[in-house]
C-alpha cells in the first residue's frame, strides 16, 4: 500500500514552488519603495561655505554703495561707478544701473517699461560711509576663507578705501613722505606663528616663503627705482619719492626678517635693477613711481593668498598701503580715474 507524503514534506513543497515563482518573476520586490505623497522632495542644497558667504556679503555691501553713488555729481559718480562696477565682476556679479534710462518719447504706451525714477541725492559722506562699511565687510573674514577668496577680498577692499579717501579729497588719507614704514605681513606673529611641522602644513609654509621672496624682491626693485625717481623730481614731490623710499627701505628688512623668522633663508639682493622704461624727467619718474606701486600692491596680494591664515590680515594692510601710495602718485601726475582692484588690477 503507497504511503501518503506527510503534512511537513508537502508544506516544503509548496513553500520551495512559491519561493521559484517569485524568483522567476520580472518586478524586483525587494526593492519597490512607496512614492511619498506630492511626489519625491527636491534634492537638498549644500549649505554655502564661507567663500561664498563672504562674496555675498561682499557684493551686497559695493551694491549698496554702488546705488547711492548715482546720486553724486557728475565728477564723482563717473569713476566711482566705474571702479564699483569693476568689483562687482570681480565678485561674478553684473552691476545695476546707476543712472536712469532715456525719457520715453511720446509714442510710448502704457505697456512700455517705465523709466525709473532720478537716484536720491547723495552727499560724499553719505557714500563714503557706505564705501568704508563695504571695505569692512570684505575684509572681515580674511582668515575664514579660502587664499585666493582672501586675495580678492583684500584687493577689494583696498579699492573701496581709496575710493573713499579720494571721495573726500582726505588728504590725511593719503600717506605723507616719512620714514615711519607699515608692518609686514608676518611682524604681529612673527616666528611664534609659524605651523607645527607636517606635510600639509610644510607645503603651506613653503609657498608663504616663495610668496615673502617675490615681495622682497619687489620691494628692493621699488627701493631702487625710488631713487631714481627722486633724481629726477623736485620740490614737494621729490620729498614724497624720498619717503616712499625710506618706506620700502623698512619694508625690504621687514621681509627679510619674516623670511628668517619662518625658517627661510633671504636671497641675496641684486646689485642693479633694469628699469620698464627710460627715466629721463619728471613725467616719467612719475609713471615709474606708480609702476612700483602697483606691483608693490600685486606683491602683497600674492602674499596674502599664501600666508597662514592670522597673517592675511597684516599682509592686507600692506596691499591697502600700496594702493593709497600708487593714487597719491597718480593725481601727482593728473591721471583720472580709480584702481578698482589694486594688486589685480591690470595683471
Amino acid at each position: 500500500m503507497p504511503t501518503s507524503p506527510s503534512r511537513r514534506a508537502v508544506l516544503a513543497v509548496l513553500t520551495a514552488s512559491a519561493a521559484a515563482g517569485l524568483a522567476g518573476c520580472s518586478t524586483p520586490w525587494g526593492r519597490l519603495r512607496v512614492q511619498p505623497p506630492g511626489g519625491d522632495p527636491p534634492p537638498t542644497t549644500p549649505p554655502p561655505g564661507p567663500d561664498e558667504l563672504a562674496r555675498r556679503a561682499a557684493v551686497s555691501a559695493v551694491t549698496a554703495a554702488l546705488v547711492r553713488v548715482g546720486g553724486l555729481d557728475a565728477a564723482h559718480s563717473g569713476p566711482l561707478s566705474a571702479a564699483l562696477g569693476e568689483q562687482l565682476a570681480a565678485l561674478g556679479e553684473t552691476p545695476p544701473p546707476t543712472t536712469p534710462s532715456p525719457t520715453p518719447s511720446a509714442t510710448a504706451t502704457a505697456t512700455d517699461t517705465p523709466t525709473p525714477a532720478t537716484p536720491t541725492p547723495a552727499t560724499p559722506a553719505d557714500v563714503a560711509s557706505l564705501l568704508q562699511q563695504a571695505a569692512q565687510t570684505a575684509t572681515a573674514d580674511l582668515a575664514e576663507v579660502s587664499g585666493g577668496s582672501a586675495r580678492l577680498l583684500a584687493c577689494l577692499a583696498a579699492g573701496l578705501e581709496v575710493a573713499r579717501s579720494w571721495l573726500l579729497g582726505d588728504a590725511a588719507a593719503q600717506p605723507e613722505p616719512s620714514g615711519s614704514g607699515t608692518p609686514s605681513s608676518s611682524s604681529e606673529s612673527s616666528s611664534a606663528a609659524v605651523e607645527p611641522s607636517g606635510s600639509s602644513t610644510t607645503a603651506a609654509q613653503s609657498r608663504e616663503q616663495g610668496a615673502l621672496a617675490a615681495a622682497l624682491a619687489v620691494e628692493e626693485a621699488a627701493q631702487y627705482g625710488y631713487g631714481v625717481v627722486a633724481a629726477r623730481l623736485s620740490g614737494a614731490q621729490r620729498g614724497i619719492a624720498v619717503g616712499r623710499l625710506a618706506e620700502h627701505e623698512q619694508l625690504v628688512e621687514q621681509l627679510r626678517d619674516d623670511l628668517l623668522a619662518l625658517g627661510a633663508q633671504p636671497p641675496a639682493p641684486q646689485p642693479a635693477w633694469t628699469l620698464p622704461s627710460p627715466v629721463t624727467d619728471a613725467a616719467s619718474a612719475l609713471a615709474l613711481a606708480q609702476q612700483l606701486e602697483g606691483a608693490s600692491a600685486g606683491a602683497w596680494a600674492d602674499v596674502v593668498d599664501a600666508a597662514a591664515r592670522q597673517r592675511r590680515a597684516a599682509a592686507a594692510g600692506q596691499v591697502l598701503a600700496a594702493a593709497r601710495r600708487w593714487q597719491r602718485w597718480r593725481a601727482e601726475a593728473g591721471v583720472a580715474g580709480l584702481v578698482a582692484l589694486p594688486g589685480l588690477s591690470g595683471r
